[in-house]
């Protein structure tokens, strides 16, 4: 750093304000309206009351010039007084709003960096893992041509150890490829947690079936990968749907909102029927399940407050989330369900904002 240049402090902004003038402020506002409007106000009510009943003569700009003579001010101590008073408590209660915003603008801030801080740490555990598995692959390529060899030359140890080769190769492979989709899936849910932090969410013109189709595959490969479920869109399998449905969407919210649902029907059911369809001003995602089912009241009481006790299933975080987004979307979420009989669940979003 050259002798010259001083360094300088880096600082975050801060949150702060003087909410403490709003009291004053409206102190003396309810002051100055009280002399300025209240008192003549009074006085040219007062007048048009004695031209109404007491036969006195209409003067309203004289009533006005009256109300400031000086031998006014007994009454209009009472109207400064009360004005002070009003315009102070108006005064206060904008101070307790502005401050809760303050705060609520803090916690933001703070949602934000401990987000931000998380991510790093998930990150940086995401890298490693690449890292080692990397290292496992260039081991097991050492690995695989001296069994080549060994093959070859007839030795006992390929017969002993060749076998457990292959297994090896295929978890190291599979470690490689969820390191990638952490950090892939990390990045995607940053960006989410934005939209729903955020008071607005960005829509641009995209196709729905290809995010549905993936979120269905990602389910599928990552979650539900040991259970034989049979998926269907728009009555046929999923890997051979071709539909196309363009219009405006953010696309990590509706991934997490056709992700939350999905799951629960992959959850309880092995056969899942997913129907697409358009109207003039809404999108509708039918999706239906054939579990066990549910009864709606006992759903509707589950997205309630969640219990306290340690032994309920599920806190439906899932569908309250997704809820939430609809409603930021302008969009809603309908269900039917009955016990024995499955469950469905429909997602309508608007076609346009």
């Amino acid at each position: 750093m050259p002798d010259r240049m001083e360094p300088v402090v880096l600082e975050v902004p801060s949150q702060t304000e003087r909410t403490w003038t709003y009291p004053w402020i409206g102190l003396l506002a309810g002051v100055g309206l009280g002399v300025l409007t209240g008192h003549p106000l009074a006085m040219v009510v007062y007048n048009l009351h004695e031209y109404v009943y007491g036969n006195a003569s209409l003067d309203v700009w004289g009533s006005l010039i009256h109300s400031f003579h000086l031998h006014m001010w007994p009454m209009i101590i009472p109207y400064v007084v009360l004005g002070g008073l009003v315009g102070a408590l108006v005064g206060r209660i904008f101070q307790l709003v502005r401050q809760n915003r303050l705060r609520l603008d803090t916690l933001h801030q703070e949602f934000e960096f401990q987000v931000a801080t998380l991510r790093h740490h998930y990150k940086n555990l995401a890298i490693g893992i690449h890292g080692f598995s990397g290292r496992i692959r260039r081991k097991l390529a050492v690995l695989e041509e001296e069994f080549r060899r060994c093959a070859e030359a007839d030795c006992p140890t390929y017969n002993r150890f060749g076998k457990e080769y292959e297994p090896l190769a295929r978890n190291a492979a599979t470690l490689e490829e969820a390191s990638q989709r952490l950090t892939h899936v990390l990045g995607q849910e940053l960006l989410f947690l934005k939209a729903l932090t955020s008071d607005t969410m960005v829509r641009t013109p995209r196709d729905l079936y290809p995010l549905l189709i993936h979120s269905i595959e990602d389910l599928l490969g990552m979650r539900f990968r040991e259970k034989e479920i049979k998926v269907e869109i728009d009555g046929q399998p999923f890997e051979k749907c071709r539909g196309s449905l363009v219009f405006p969407f953010e696309p990590y919210t509706m991934e997490v909102i056709l992700q939350n649902i999905l799951s629960n029907a992959l959850r309880y059911g092995d056969l899942v029927q997913i129907k697409v369809s358009d109207s003039d001003d809404r999108v509708r995602v039918e999706i239906k399940d054939n579990g066990p089912g549910l009864e709606l009241e006992t759903l509707k009481s589950l997205l309630q407050v969640p219990p306290a006790r340690r032994e309920a299933e599920s806190s439906h975080l899932g569908l309250k989330v997704s809820i939430h987004l609809l409603e930021k979307a302008g969009g809603r979420l309908l269900a039917w369900s009955k016990p024995g009989a499955g469950a469905v669940f429909i997602v309508e979003v608007p076609k346009q904002p």
